[in-house]
């Protein structure tokens, strides 16, 4: 039944894929699917306390909206204004630690596959939007987190504390975790879990503690120069696409660091209005990352140098903006995790490394309940895929979400049987603790 259900969800979601800050029937299927569970729900603007990141063009926005119908839900406004993501609250009304997990529920700007050998396409569960795929699992992320919101829901006598669920929008290009920070839901976390489906782990292995996520920044960079007649007069031109172009040559450069691992890219350069006119404008959308915050800090300088420098060459003006970011991770704690790990063996899961390889806005929420004193994981789900993340052809084993399932659930069980604070003395005595 469980399984089942899961696999309802996920086709759904993987029909109606929506990208970052367009997740509204997203949102609304979730807030659907919770409703009638014992569990606080929070939504709209009330969940977020920083500023959106890489919200798309108005005209993008306003064009999908008036494509789609939500039903008459509370806040429609809120979220149809890219509020979007929920935050699930099961409040148990007795004294214990607050759990906290949390699941990404955007899709990537992608045109599924058209191939008769895919199977979304074979079921009739491809997506309906040409603009979204879901290629990279948030499908069965999400899927993973209502129906382990409802189990606990329905399970809530057995339990003790609070389990917080956050179901995070724009995680594609670390736009989304960000903007929830600050939230006092989040902040008051004792334990925090995150997961990811595939990321090269087979299906019926799991990676518990994952490493290897690589501080990011996703860069916009505008020259502006100013045109001119190419063949009467050049010289009265200033030419944004050398500028542009100039600059891309050069950050190449700086992909190197005696620290870390040191990553750069230049995924689209756009400039020029003809091939007859000196180019005004050019715009450059690249990221970089690094295996910690210094290398990032390094590039970031870097990159703001190059441009500067290529802006006045080619006598242009410039603006850099900031689309999305994300830390890399503190470590762990070391105990924490090396008992987890032999939790999840003694009960016959088969463990392996979990080496993201990636960049994660997780991170943010992740590193903020370290600071704070308390304990946190992040898990890799082992898939076997079709295709590689990110690409048309992308699909998971959906057999393993309800092993997702099982691997929460028991994790809700591990932390309520190792967790001995004495809560109500310290509500009592009101006493400032952290795990």
């Amino acid at each position: 039944m469980i399984e089942e259900e899961l696999i309802r969800l996920r086709r759904h979601f993987h029909k109606y894929a929506e990208p970052a800050w367009m997740e509204f029937l997203t949102t609304a299927k979730i807030i659907e699917e919770l409703k009638n569970y014992n569990l606080d729900l929070y939504y709209g603007k009330e969940i977020y306390f920083n500023k959106r990141m890489g919200l798309p063009e108005k005209s993008i926005l306003e064009s999908y909206k008036n494509s789609i119908s939500i039903s008459n839900i509370e806040k429609k406004e809120e979220i149809l204004d890219s509020y979007t993501g929920l935050i699930a609250v099961l409040d148990t009304k007795k004294i214990g630690p607050n759990i906290g997990f949390r699941f990404d529920i955007d899709a990537n700007e992608l045109c599924e596959s058209n191939s008769l050998g895919h199977l979304p396409n074979i079921l009739n569960f491809s997506s309906k939007n040409s603009f979204a795929m879901h290629a990279c699992g948030h499908d069965a992320h999400m899927s993973i987190g209502i129906e382990l919101a409802k189990i606990l829901a329905s399970n809530i006598k057995k339990l003790k504390g609070k389990i917080i669920f956050i179901f995070q929008p724009a995680e594609e290009g670390v736009r989304g975790a960000y903007s929830l920070m600050n939230n006092p839901i989040i902040d008051k976390l004792d334990y925090l879990a995150g997961m990811h489906i595939g990321m090269d782990v087979k299906s019926g292995e799991i990676g518990v503690g994952s490493h290897g996520f690589l501080a990011t920044k996703k860069i916009d960079i505008i020259f502006k120069g100013k045109a001119s007649h190419a063949g009467a007069s050049p010289e009265k031109g200033h030419n944004a696409l050398l500028a542009a172009s100039s600059a891309v040559l050069n950050f190449n450069s700086l992909a190197q660091h005696s620290m870390g691992e040191a990553r750069i890219n230049v995924g689209k350069l756009n400039a020029g209005s003809g091939r007859n006119i000196i180019a005004n404008i050019a715009k450059i959308e690249m990221e970089i990352r690094g295996e910690n915050d210094h290398i990032i800090s390094y590039l970031y300088d870097g990159v703001n140098r190059i441009v500067e420098g290529s802006a006045i060459s080619y006598g242009c003006s410039y603006e850099i903006e900031i689309k999305g970011q994300a830390p890399s991770l503190i470590s762990y704690d070391e105990e924490f995790i090396k008992n987890l790990r032999n939790y999840y063996k003694e009960k016959s899961y088969k463990l392996v490394d979990a080496n993201l390889k990636g960049s994660e806005d997780i991170a943010y929420l992740l590193n903020e309940v370290r600071k704070a004193g308390g304990k946190t994981v992040h898990f890799i789900l082992g898939s076997n895929l079709k295709d590689s993340h990110h690409s048309e052809e992308f699909d998971i084993n959906e057999k393993d979400m309800l092993r997702g399932v099982d691997l929460m659930v028991d994790f809700v069980k591990y932390i309520e049987k190792i967790d001995k604070i004495d809560y109500e003395r310290i509500e009592n005595e009101n006493i400032a603790y952290r795990i």
